[in-house]
């Protein structure tokens, strides 16, 4: 485990996407800082959705750890965020490993003094074959990641959370999990449970005023979406992976960007009383979230 503060680094230009750039303001255009003195943990940060909140974090005025197993990539987020928000700190570590989150969430404790966000997204894959052609240790492996590494960071940020009075945990979900996919058995398996872990802790964390929900991004264009379009038909089977290519040819993959906005919104006093709801970008504009910046 491995950790590094903002100004250690060296800034390294990023080609930042207008997008990546682009503030929520008010009638007078100043920006507005939804998360303005708060912190928030998000793992699986160095690239695609979570990259992404990372950013939306930062642009929103919160304090932001980001959690990765890789470290190329921490340097590069850590590197792009100086040039939003020089509080934030990086950590390298693996989610399925108690200590490495242990002492995760203590640095971050050691350095900004709580922990009002926790976003649950990092996740693999994991096996693309039917079951019977899926290993156990495949099968542990994306369990481990995906379910059991949330619930390790839930646990040691509860008590934290309880004592400060509150705090807001978002899990990053899947429709996966709630319908049947063949060749996706451990995928959806995994996050099926982080659904159900997601409504539970709802209603457990309720008294303690900490807020539960879950975020279903949909397809996204990100470099887990061209993981799964370079596994070819032969993994695939014919027909998804024919629909994964017909997905990015015509443009209709979601934007991270916009998703990361829905995040904000979640982990801010805008939401409310939200919790214990599982739903997409259009669920929660029925809930009340009003997108910015973003073409619907």
């Amino acid at each position: 485990m491995q950790v590094h503060y903002s100004q250690d680094w060296i800034v390294i230009p990023l080609k930042l996407s207008v997008s990546l750039l682009s503030f929520k303001q008010d009638r007078k255009g100043d920006t507005i800082m939804e998360l303005a003195g708060m912190t928030a943990m998000v793992t699986g940060a160095g690239r695609g959705l979570g990259r992404e909140i990372c950013l939306a974090f930062a642009r929103a005025g919160a304090n932001v750890t980001m959690y990765s197993l890789l470290r190329k990539e921490l340097e590069e987020m850590a590197a792009g965020l100086s040039n939003i928000n020089d509080e934030h700190l990086i950590v390298e570590g693996d989610v399925s490993l108690k200590h490495d989150v242990v002492s995760a969430v203590a640095q971050t404790m050691t350095r900004f003094g709580g922990i009002d966000v926790l976003v649950n997204n990092a996740g693999i894959l994991g096996p693309a074959r039917f079951l019977e052609d899926t290993t156990p240790e495949q099968w542990e492996k994306t369990l481990a990641v995906n379910l059991t590494g949330s619930y390790l960071f839930i646990r040691e940020v509860i008590p934290y959370m309880i004592k400060q009075g509150g705090g807001t945990i978002i899990n990053i979900v899947s429709g996966l999990g709630q319908m049947p996919f063949p060749r996706l058995c451990a995928y959806s398996v995994s996050k099926a449970g982080l659904i159900q872990l997601t409504r539970s802790l709802s209603e457990e964390l309720k008294p303690f005023n900490i807020r539960v929900n879950g975020i279903d991004p949909g397809l996204m264009d990100t470099n887990l979406g061209n993981d799964i379009r370079l596994m070819g038909p032969d993994l695939l089977g014919a027909e998804l992976h024919s629909r994964m290519i017909e997905y990015k040819e015509q443009n209709i993959l979601k934007d991270p960007a916009d998703v990361a906005e829905l995040a904000v919104y979640l982990a801010s006093k805008d939401s409310g009383t939200i919790t214990g709801h599982i739903g997409t970008m259009r669920y929660y504009q029925k809930q009340g979230w009003k997108r910015t910046g973003f073409a619907d």
